[in-house]
């Protein structure tokens, strides 16, 4: 059984990591994997209380996802309502680009912040600079949403890595 969760553990964590880049779930999926893990292991190795841990960086994870879209478009001098375009417009570039063999994903995500954010405020504003820069802010968010959650599955590893050895 060690060896069925220990497997599942790390097929969950790959997968989980890569995914951060392609989609939200990727922290999610870590924590999936750690709960299979620890049911697996009758909650010895892996503790009710690190699941809550890991639970709680998780959730950071999922709020810094929006708060750094955000922050990237009120920085380029977004609208409350282009940064509502860039989040929507995120979301469904995201469902967009799923059937183009899943990699359609990931340019579907950034296109679709970019084009809600832009097209927002080109209707709002009038402006074609303005809309451009809210576009970019965007993105910027969105990448800089990659790079905190990056560093969150790594706490998250080095939380379970240690609580396995």
């Amino acid at each position: 059984m060690e060896i069925l969760a220990i497997t599942i553990l790390i097929s969950f964590g790959l997968i989980g990591f890569a995914a951060i880049f392609f989609t939200t779930f990727g922290t999610l999926i870590i924590l999936l994997g750690s709960i299979i893990y620890a049911s697996l292991t009758d909650f010895t190795v892996l503790s009710f209380q690190t699941l809550a841990i890991l639970l709680t960086l998780y959730l950071c994870g999922e709020v810094l996802e929006y708060v750094c879209v955000i922050i990237g478009s009120k920085k380029f001098g977004a609208s409350n309502a282009a940064v509502g375009g860039a989040i929507a417009g995120g979301i469904i570039g995201a469902i967009a680009g799923v059937p183009v063999f899943g990699i359609g994903l990931v340019p579907g995500t950034f296109l679709g912040i970019f084009l809600g954010a832009f097209l927002v405020e080109l209707t709002l504003q009038k402006d074609l600079v303005k809309s451009l820069k809210a576009g970019v802010g965007g993105v910027l968010g969105r990448v800089g949403s990659i790079v905190a959650k990056v560093i969150i599955a790594i706490i998250m590893f080095g939380i379970i890595i240690s609580s396995i050895l």
